[in-house]
């Protein structure tokens, strides 16, 4: 609810910091539109987002309608109201719609959509501004009160033990909005500034937890902390080092103590913010510090820093700087982890499923790559895909992502559970391989002894009967003069059954970077154009995108639509995106961006033709910088 309005906040915090009476320029005039900002605009926001989350448009209208009565129904600035009353408004009509749905007269289908929104959202806000308004304002009075009493005892540093805790659990938004920011706006009012704004924000305990990794961890996690402390510390965004806490819990003391000692600075000095530092970065700290209180801000900010590498870094090193901790969970499946390999799969492993939410794109990469590791192997384990809610019984192994995990156990219950972040390159991958490598080495002594065994015993027999040994050669099947012809007649089905799935009209070269849902869009648009899928298909490959990432690592994402929007596939096709500077894929970039829409497993060849591509690597880097889109669909219909 908050996120997607966060441009707003900023806009407000600067307007705030800039020209309120104890601003940077004050400006009576333009300080007129802190207050209706505050009291109107942003909790409109947040309230028309949820609604419009929950019942598209109507739910946005109704939540609007909704939020004025909790709005009216306090003098405090109502963020908590609104994060609870839009949802509730969005529910309401979207109930309603269902209700209502096949029970409307033809012809009256508008007036009952109008007066519904109208006579249910002014029901709400009724409901807003007897119930949910007071019960806010009782609460935020109560909140204030217990601050103020910390304040007063000296306790303050202690509630950073509950704000580091709640943020790893993306509850940060919550805090910082819709608790410390209205506490802090009416401390502002009255002084000027409020050390509220500081509680959350401060970017300096993320920062030294990230620090830690950077010089003492090794493998996936250093190599990614340079990058997540530029987005953390200079962009704000303060989910970055949050799984950097979950992968070792025992690092969350790092924060708690970092923050609980810049808390304990702001306090002896009267630091504060003359408003929300949104996103918390330290650029938006540092703009909303108050005159001549700068480097006191700036000095909370390196003591939380300070504090927290030093008490992260041990933990880090001692924790034989693993970059995932692998978790067995009781009935002995292993959920993800560089060390899975050491645990030990009482089965044989017979069959790997490689799941994701459609069955249709990561997975089928994700198999396709494994398979073609372990082919030299010769191990017999059958590696295919499927979505995770279809995945087959008897399977032994499931690799899914994270997010997929309590789905894959409900659907495979008896299976062991191997969870990755990307289907391409992971540390459980490697683990897995290595436990089908170890099956094979134990196989082939237990076949030598056998084959030791036997001979002997055979020996045994030819002395007892006193006949000649049997030629080696004798008995055993002479390869026959076909296997040219089946390869024709394979290469033949191939050709056969990827044509018209990839065509020169489905690859666009040379795009310039835009955000992710644009990327994604732009190719269900075209998906759609080459007459693949219908217009609707592209929102249900960004739906499909928020359900688990879709990219696969090495510079390629495959997004595609939820295993819903398969009623929108006319007939199986790829259509082919190249942004040479890449696309931005949560931290990761993608230069390739391939678009999905399959009938069964048509799609699954050209998939298999692309994860073949990605062994040159020669060939994997041109095809995400070449402008001729001719050599793109000649490597992967080759």
């Amino acid at each position: 609810m908050v996120m997607p309005n966060i441009g707003a906040f900023i806009a407000w915090g600067f307007i705030t910091a800039l020209f309120i009476p104890t601003g940077w320029c004050p400006n009576e005039s333009l300080g007129q539109l802190v207050d209706p900002m505050l009291r109107y605009l942003l909790p409109l926001l947040i309230a028309i987002t949820a609604g419009r989350r929950v019942a598209g448009d109507r739910g946005g209208v109704i939540a609007a309608v909704a939020v004025m009565g909790v709005i009216m129904g306090s003098d405090v600035p109502m963020f908590i109201g609104a994060m609870a009353i839009g949802p509730f408004a969005g529910w309401v009509i979207r109930a309603f719609d269902r209700w209502a749905e096949n029970r409307i007269p033809a012809g009256f289908e508008m007036l009952v959509n109008n007066f519904s929104v109208g006579i249910l959202g002014m029901l709400c806000a009724i409901l807003g501004y007897y119930a949910v308004g007071p019960v806010v304002a009782a609460l935020t009075s109560l909140l204030s009160s217990g601050v103020a009493l910390m304040v007063q005892h000296g306790l303050l540093p202690l509630v950073a033990v509950f704000i580091e805790p709640a943020k790893v659990l993306f509850l940060n938004n919550a805090i910082n909005h819709g608790i410390f920011s209205p506490i802090g706006i009416e401390q502002a009012r009255q002084t000027g500034e409020s050390i509220m704004f500081l509680l959350e924000t401060n970017p300096g305990p993320g920062l030294g937890v990230l620090l830690a990794y950077w010089i003492f961890a090794r493998g996936a996690a250093r190599s990614s902390a340079p990058g997540a402390i530029v987005i953390q510390f200079f962009g704000g965004i303060h989910e970055i080092y949050f799984p950097y806490v979950l992968m070792r819990p025992a690092i969350i003391l790092a924060p708690i103590l970092g923050s609980a000692a810049a808390i304990f600075f702001y306090s002896l000095t009267g630091a504060g913010l003359t408003a929300v530092a949104s996103p918390g970065s330290i650029i938006a700290v540092l703009a909303m510090a108050p005159k001549g209180e700068l480097l006191l801000v700036l000095a909370g900010v390196v003591i939380a820093a300070a504090v927290s590498f030093f008490v992260a870094a041990p933990i880090v090193k001692r924790a034989h700087l693993e970059e995932v901790k692998p978790i067995q969970k009781p009935n002995g499946k292993i959920i993800g982890g560089a060390g899975a390999a050491e645990i030990v799969h009482n089965g044989r492993i017979r069959t790997v499923v490689f799941a994701c939410d459609a069955g249709m794109g990561s997975s089928a990469m994700g198999a396709t790559r494994f398979r073609k590791r372990i082919e030299p192997l010769e191990s017999g384990v059958s590696v295919t895909n499927s979505s995770v809610d279809t995945i087959p019984e008897g399977t032994d192994v499931v690799v899914c992502q994270t997010q997929l995990v309590e789905r894959a156990q409900r659907t495979a219950a008896g299976a062991e559970i191997v969870a990755i972040g990307n289907f391409l390159a992971d540390p459980a991958l490697d683990a897995l391989f290595g436990r089908v490598e170890k099956q094979m080495r134990d196989k082939d002594k237990a076949d030598a002894e056998t084959a030791e065994e036997v001979a002997a015993a055979d020996q045994l027999a030819q002395v007892k009967s006193c006949k000649p040994a049997v030629s080696d050669d004798a008995g055993l099947p002479q390869q026959g003069g076909t296997g040219d012809s089946a390869l024709s007649a394979g290469t033949a089905a191939e050709d056969s059954g990827a044509k018209g799935i990839l065509m020169l009209e489905g690859i666009r070269v040379g795009l310039e970077p835009v955000d992710k849902e644009s990327a994604i869009r732009a190719a269900g648009a075209l998906l759609s154009a080459c007459g693949y899928v219908d217009a609707s298909y592209a929102e249900a490959m960004v739906e499909r995108e928020r359900v688990a990432t879709t990219y696969l690592g090495m510079g390629i994402a495959i997004p595609h639509g939820t295993g819903e929007a398969k009623a929108g596939i006319y007939r199986s096709g790829i259509v082919v995106m190249q942004y040479p500077e890449g696309v931005d894929f949560g931290g990761e970039r993608a230069q390739l961006i391939i678009g999905i829409a399959g009938v069964g497993d048509e799609h699954i060849e050209i998939l298999s033709r692309v994860t073949s591509a990605l062994e040159d690597e020669e060939v994997l880097e041109r095809l995400k910088t070449t402008d001729d889109p001719r050599y793109i669909l000649e490597k992967l219909n080759a």
